[in-house]
């Protein structure tokens, strides 16, 4: 077997945060009565989304913090209506987190590839979310269990795909990169940040979205595929 170690991706890998944040997103629309804002739902989570996709893709870059980050995901959104103060975007974030962190909804397959690999392999989430947020997100999915260690950028200081948050992971696990492997859907954080740094990678590719600056050691629709390559 030539890996003894699997690195794995946590939000939209294995937790379906797209849809916990839709369930949670339709939580404040109600509960806030956004709909005095906002035609409809849909505009309104078109927004938030366009906002906060943003955002993580300047703070994978090292662009922006994590406070900046929480501080803006709802202030962004509601800048143009004269009745939310900063302050209310501000606690209608703290709220929104609250809520998400209970959702559980897993990524379809996630419980049975985790299932398949756990008596093969060691497995490890490496990922760009929050230490506060990720270990009460993997209780309240039931995956916890699963992972021999848990890497989290904002405790290792550096973000996916920079080298160093993949060098500190081989050392901490302690394992070649010959020997791991990383699977995630992102293709610039996880997928990207793992070729750079030598090691294999499965890219989670539902969408079918094209790589063209490189090619991922291997590329699944569905995560049943990956029982195939491991």
């Amino acid at each position: 077997m030539k890996y003894s170690d699997i690195l794995l991706d946590l939000d939209d890998t294995l937790i379906d945060t797209i849809e916990n944040t839709r369930l949670t997103l339709t939580e404040i629309y109600d509960d806030y009565a956004f709909s005095r804002y906002f035609p409809s739902f849909h505009d309104f989570y078109t927004i938030y989304y366009a906002n906060v996709s943003h955002l993580w893709e300047l703070y994978g870059r090292g662009q922006i913090t994590k406070q900046t980050l929480q501080r803006e995901r709802f202030i962004g959104p509601l800048n143009s209506i004269e009745e939310v103060s900063e302050e209310q975007a501000l606690a209608i974030n703290d709220d929104f987190i609250a809520r998400i962190m209970k959702k559980g909804v897993l990524v379809e397959g996630a419980k049975e590839l985790l299932d398949y690999l756990h008596p093969r392999y060691r497995i490890h989430i490496l990922s760009n979310g929050f230490t506060e947020m990720q270990y009460i997100k993997m209780e309240s999915a039931g995956i916890s269990s699963y992972f021999d260690k848990v890497i989290l950028s904002d405790k290792v200081g550096v973000n996916k795909p920079h080298p160093d948050i993949f060098t500190y992971a081989l050392t901490e696990i302690g394992v070649k990169p010959e020997n791991i492997i990383m699977v995630g859907d992102n293709l610039f954080t996880d997928i990207g940040g793992a070729y750079n740094s030598g090691l294999d990678q499965i890219w989670y590719n539902p969408k079918n979205k094209s790589s063209e600056d490189f090619e991922p050691t291997h590329t699944v629709a569905r995560l049943e595929e990956i029982r195939d390559i491991l």
